[in-house]
């Protein structure tokens, strides 16, 4: 969960352009210009509601920053006054026809080929750990855990999971899985099947009107990704930092998720490393079956890369 909480803080920081690529040290702060100013007031803003722990304190850091970002650039255009690749506020109207053209648009044939087999195991190699890994992250954070610390319901939650993947390929979109983001709802307090509910029932319009969300940037939504690293750093504190053959596997799972930009590569090296570690100090038998399946899946996932 520390991982994955460290690996969306620093998608928001990315989104609001506070930090940027650089080739001399990989990543740097990147200037301050409105944008960045904006930004800094929309995290402060959305920090002191978070702290007083006021109900929809990230919707409505969302909401203001919004408002503080409209006179940027231009409201009517594409407001890229800074950055020509990042859309401040680009306002597209109301309503919009959603594209059906690719549902049931199917080749099985060809998807059977052999040549195909390498792409179709690193598709599934990719959703299943990002699945699983969002599962456990957003577990720990809501604290939706059984006594021995894994998810509750895991079971049901994969199957669902699954079925909305194989309907996506069937309507011609990408895969409906569990996203990470699901953290923020769990910090407003949803706890429940009926959060779900309301999050898709809430969906719905918006395939028609979905030009209205055009109205808030990225820059908005950045400071409620910040402080979901926040909320998802929690349950680094149950680590036994001085039991060493738990810590390390641990540390380089959470740190290889930003620095790979990839909740799969953290997850398989954590696994793995986790592995090597309890065999080589004479702890095998703390690795239960189902790891060394994972860690069989993992080695497959690393050579079809």
């Amino acid at each position: 969960a520390g991982g994955i909480g460290l690996f969306i803080s620093l998608i928001g920081f990315e989104n609001a352009h506070f930090i940027v690529h650089n080739p001399a040290t990989i990543l740097s702060f990147g200037s301050l210009n409105a944008i960045t100013v904006t930004f800094a007031l929309g995290l402060f803003i959305t920090a002191v509601l978070v702290a007083r722990r006021i109900r929809g304190a990230l919707i409505i850091g969302i909401i203001l920053t919004t408002i503080m970002a409209i006179p940027i650039g231009r409201f009517y255009g594409d407001a890229t006054a800074f950055f020509g690749q990042a859309t401040v506020v680009d306002w597209k109207g109301v309503f919009a026809h959603p594209d059906f053209s690719l549902v049931l648009h199917l080749n099985f044939i060809d998807s059977l080929r052999l040549a195909m087999w390498p792409v179709i195991f690193v598709f599934l190699f990719a959703d299943m750990f990002d699945s699983l890994s969002t599962f456990i992250g957003v577990a720990e954070a809501g604290n939706l855990t059984d006594e021995n610390g894994e998810p509750l319901n895991i079971k049901e939650s994969l199957i669902v999971d699954a079925f909305s993947t194989a309907i996506s390929g069937l309507l011609g979109t990408s895969s409906g899985t569990s996203y990470i983001e699901s953290a923020t709802g769990i910090e407003e307090g949803g706890r429940t099947g009926l959060t779900a509910i309301v999050a898709g029932l809430l969906f719905l319009p918006f395939m028609f009107f979905a030009p209205i969300l055009s109205v808030i940037p990225a820059l908005a939504t950045a400071p409620a990704l910040v402080l979901v690293g926040v909320f998802m750093m929690q349950p680094a504190v149950k680590i036994n930092w001085h039991q060493y053959d738990d810590a390390i596997p641990a540390f380089l799972a959470m740190i290889l998720i930003p620095f790979t930009y990839s909740i799969t590569q953290g997850l398989i090296w954590g696994f793995l490393s986790w592995t090597f570690v309890k065999v080589l100090t004479g702890k095998s038998r703390e690795i239960s079956p189902m790891l060394w399946v994972i860690d069989a899946f993992s080695i497959l996932a690393l050579l079809l890369k």
